[in-house]
């Protein structure tokens, strides 16, 4: 009996490291999250997915964590970026500021300022941060792309709801604890599909945290978007700790 409650506790620590190394998603949401209305989420690339076939603007949420969980605060300089296999002619955009319009429930009330254009970028190489180092690739900055930079500026207002927007559109928020600047984006040129990034930093008492939207969070239009690879996730993590629990539970019972 002393074996088998020596083994029954074992179970029980290591079942505990398992789901400690989930990560805790369900009670925070990113620092940055992009969100375009009427898309649908692709589970097999982990991004959201729309189709700007029909001309109409694109309704690009830019959602910015403040003070919800996981929220640091101010999130200083934000930029965007729009990347696109280059077409051989020009192409330009236009963001339209806009509100939320209580679309799905949200309700914002402040329309962003105008976004600032920064520059075009057609070496293949990505997006800089604060801090001078790249902004992963993720498969969509290489030879041949090309994108275009967006100042959108500091979010700091907490007026707005956050929720998680993974997979689905959230059912669940947590309410005025951050910032969403909605943009109409018109796109101008022969370009086929594109992939939108949003990035920059949070300061904290010590440092300056660099942080972009997860890819799992971000967006694009069409099924030759150059889309990441699925990051992993926490269901993948928890099973390997079940495995290393079922390996420890055999072997203590074979002793």
């Amino acid at each position: 009996m002393k074996t088998n409650r020596n083994c029954a506790a074992a179970a029980a620590r290591a079942l505990a490291l398992a789901v400690a190394l989930v990560p805790a998603t369900a009670a925070a949401e990113p620092i940055l999250q992009l969100y375009v209305e009427g898309s649908t989420y692709d589970t097999d690339h982990e991004s959201w997915v729309f189709d700007p076939s029909n001309g109409d603007p694109i309704r690009l949420w830019v959602i910015g964590n403040v003070a919800g969980g996981g929220g640091k605060g101010t999130i200083y300089d934000v930029k965007l970026s729009i990347v696109y296999e280059d077409p051989g002619s020009p192409v330009s955009f236009s963001l339209t500021p806009s509100t939320t319009g209580g679309y799905n429930g949200f309700v914002d009330p402040s329309t962003p300022q105008t976004p600032t254009y920064v520059k075009t970028v057609t070496d293949g190489s990505a997006p800089l941060l604060g801090d001078g180092s790249s902004l992963p690739s993720h498969g969509v900055y290489h030879a041949g792309a090309t994108w275009q930079e967006f100042a959108l500026g500091d979010f700091d207002l907490t007026d707005s709801p956050i929720g998680d927007f993974f997979v689905d559109f959230p059912i669940t928020f947590s309410a005025d604890a951050g910032q969403i600047n909605v943009y109409e984006l018109s796109v101008t040129g022969d370009i086929a599909d594109l992939h939108i990034d949003v990035y920059d930093h949070i300061a904290g008492s010590q440092h300056v945290r660099y942080v972009n939207a997860p890819f799992s969070h971000d967006a694009g239009s069409g099924v030759n978007d150059p889309f990441p690879l699925p990051e992993p996730g926490g269901l993948s993590l928890f099973a390997v700790g079940v495995m290393g629990l079922g390996v420890l539970w055999r072997r203590r019972r074979q002793r």
